[in-house]
């Protein structure tokens, strides 16, 4: 049999072996292609440097956990694009209809795609968040009515446990804004609040002085990554006056570093015989 002969006999094999050989080359190309795009917008997109003082440990899983994510996203969709058109191409290649096909398929796809909006809405939404890193595992955030740690971040739902331990499941499609206390850096922000007649001099003098030793401890120098701020006088009433502080702190510590803070500003506040009011129904917010 000449070569001839067996490309006019077996010339439809032929092409599908070619067409599946081709799909798999393609798919191993973009496979690789994807992951090297993804570590370059991964690196490039980094906002904390190492000169922060960033928990490496911490940047290092949102790092591989935003790479998981959107690799499997690139290679979902290659694949699912080279299956398609590869079947199309083997179809044609058997002397099937393939325009028929298509247009079956294409009223099915709208008919599924319309019933199935939300969750198409929750994937795209889900991609975004992953490709901006609005938010990751291990993050304190507030989504709505909903506030705690980031535990699982997917393509439909992000999971968040609030401080009693209940798990929450909210669609990311449902998200309108997002607040996230975890990212670059936290402020460990204390209001105080002193009778009248105290001297401001004195209890500012005392919570400066009080909070510089705290960062100059060898337990507490990692967390607070900047000298505390003094910001002064936040209200005053016939009564009292309130004091502000705040202290840039590494992401998820600002609470532990407020709480020992109150702690030991107390017990310096007690040697000078300086006593704390409770603070009024004031606003303080701003």
């Amino acid at each position: 049999m000449t070569f001839t002969e067996f490309m006019s006999e077996w010339s439809a094999l032929v092409a599908i072996v070619i067409i599946l050989a081709a799909a798999v080359v393609l798919r191993v190309l973009l496979k690789v292609a994807s992951k090297r795009i993804v570590r370059t917008i991964v690196s490039g997109v980094q906002r904390v440097k190492k000169d922060e003082r960033l928990d490496e440990l911490m940047l290092e899983q949102r790092l591989t956990q935003r790479t998981r994510t959107i690799a499997s996203v690139l290679d979902n969709f290659a694949t699912w694009a080279i299956a398609i058109t590869a079947l199309v191409m083997i179809l044609s290649e058997l002397g099937i209809n393939v325009g028929a096909l298509i247009a079956v398929s294409t009223v099915l796809g709208a008919a599924i795609g319309f019933g199935a909006q939300s969750l198409v809405k929750d994937i795209l939404s889900g991609i975004f968040i992953v490709f901006e890193d609005q938010y990751g595992v291990g993050d304190w955030v507030e989504i709505g009515d909903v506030s705690g740690e980031v535990e699982r971040v997917g393509l439909r739902v992000t999971e968040v446990r609030d401080i009693h331990g209940t798990l929450w499941f909210v669609r990311n499609g449902e998200i309108v804004q997002v607040g996230n206390a975890s990212q670059e850096w936290a402020a460990a922000l204390l209001d105080f609040p002193f009778a009248y007649d105290n001297d401001v001099d004195q209890v500012q003098d005392i919570i400066q002085t009080t909070a510089d030793e705290m960062r100059k401890s060898k337990e507490w120098s990692r967390d607070m990554i900047a000298d505390a701020d003094m910001w002064g006088m936040q209200h005053i009433s016939g009564e009292q006056f309130v004091i502000r502080v705040s202290i840039r702190t590494l992401p998820n510590r600002q609470w532990a570093v407020s709480r020992e803070l109150r702690k030991r500003c107390k017990q310096a506040f007690d040697k000078q015989n300086i006593g704390l009011l409770r603070a009024s129904k004031i606003n303080l917010a701003k």
